[in-house]
């Protein structure tokens, strides 16, 4: 599986665990020394005895002619191949590794590059981290730090949104502490940690950070939405209740929710009713409607449906869904309808229980 080009190499090699990243950069070190060194480098073809005494490296089970083709680097290196290379290390120019994997059962791989494609590998990351940086508003060297508060706080926001309460106000975070003037070393370990934080690619850093200050963005208009819409318990809820014979009747918008939210706003209206069907609905911007309907189990052994009652109403907000009977979900993309999707829902429920 090795291979060499002009640009980079893939080097496979046994070891029964991954390369830390101590060795690796213990690696790069080594690579930057020779390189620097610029050492000669010179072919020579001998017999094979000769190359073996000069202590060239041989594979195993690699079959050699005789006489074999030695290159020698320096001082410091001996190797059969037949391949063709430099007349210099310093030629090799900029050196980095990019990955190191796993590919089967003990055998791992290195792929490095070299020249002008490290050169531009390293200007990629240092232009990737910064980006991420600007839109953090922190130095790139503080990048990783400031993606932790930032998770943190899309994670916060979403418990909030789903336990139906602002919550407790949350200390203020400290400033993550790192430099936009970090050496290069520096600079890469900040990326890389930034990909593993964020599960994405090195260079996909940038482009995850946009997508969840996005997502805290619209958390917080969800947050203050439902803040502002007072209480929307189910004992709030119930106190607006209409009565269709013995049974609670509950349709609402319940501002800034999400269908968590709504499932359990649900569930809680069903645990302090004998008999209900509920009908929540929360808007997302301008083009996301989520509608939850709940029934007990003795209306839908008369026969209503929270299923069929979804689906009737979805359309109305531009939208479609269903469920079983008890419990479903439907979804929609016209807000702007949504007061005249919940008139329908009564409508809908009434001519279900009459029935």
């Amino acid at each position: 599986g090795s291979k060499v080009d002009a640009d980079w190499l893939r080097f496979d090699f046994t070891n029964m665990s991954s390369v830390s990243d101590e060795q690796l950069a213990s690696i790069e070190a080594d690579v930057h020394s020779r390189v620097a060194e610029a050492a000669g480098i010179r072919w020579d073809t001998v017999p094979l005895d000769e190359a073996r005494a000069a202590g060239a490296m041989m594979l195993f089970g690699e079959k050699y002619p005789d006489p074999v083709r030695m290159v020698s680097m320096g001082e410091f290196s001996k190797e059969l191949c037949g391949g063709t290379h430099l007349s210099n290390t310093k030629d090799v120019g900029a050196f980095e590794v990019v990955t190191e994997e796993g590919v089967s059962a003990g055998t791992r791989r290195i792929v490095a590059l070299t020249g002008t494609k490290a050169a531009e590998h390293a200007e990629q990351t240092k232009a990737e981290l910064k980006k991420a940086g600007q839109l953090l508003s922190v130095p790139s060297g503080a990048v990783p730090g400031a993606i932790e508060q930032l998770m943190s706080q899309v994670k916060q926001r979403k418990k909030q949104i789903s336990s139906g309460t602002q919550g407790s106000p949350e200390p203020q975070p400290q400033v993550p502490t790192g430099s936009d003037t970090a050496d290069y070393s520096q600079l890469r370990k900040a990326l890389k940690e930034s990909a593993r934080l964020l599960n994405v690619s090195l260079f996909e850093v940038a482009g995850r950070c946009e997508a969840l200050i996005g997502d805290l963005k619209k958390l917080e208009v969800q947050l203050e939405k439902l803040t502002s819409a007072g209480d929307m318990s189910a004992d709030a809820l119930l106190e607006k209740a209409e009565t269709i014979g013995n049974s609670s009747i509950v349709v609402s918008e319940v501002p800034g929710g999400n269908p968590n939210l709504l499932r359990q706003l649900i569930d809680q209206v069903r645990q302090k009713t004998d008999s209900s069907a509920v009908l929540l609905a929360a808007s997302e911007g301008d083009d996301k409607v989520t509608l939850i309907a709940g029934v007990s189990r003795d209306l839908v052994d008369r026969g209503a449906s929270a299923g069929n009652w979804v689906k009737q109403v979805a359309p109305i907000v531009g939208g479609g869904g269903g469920g079983k009977p008890d419990m479903a979900q439907a979804g929609g993309k016209q807000p702007a309808h949504l007061p005249d999707a919940l008139e329908k829902a009564k409508e809908i429920i009434a001519g279900m229980l009459a029935g």
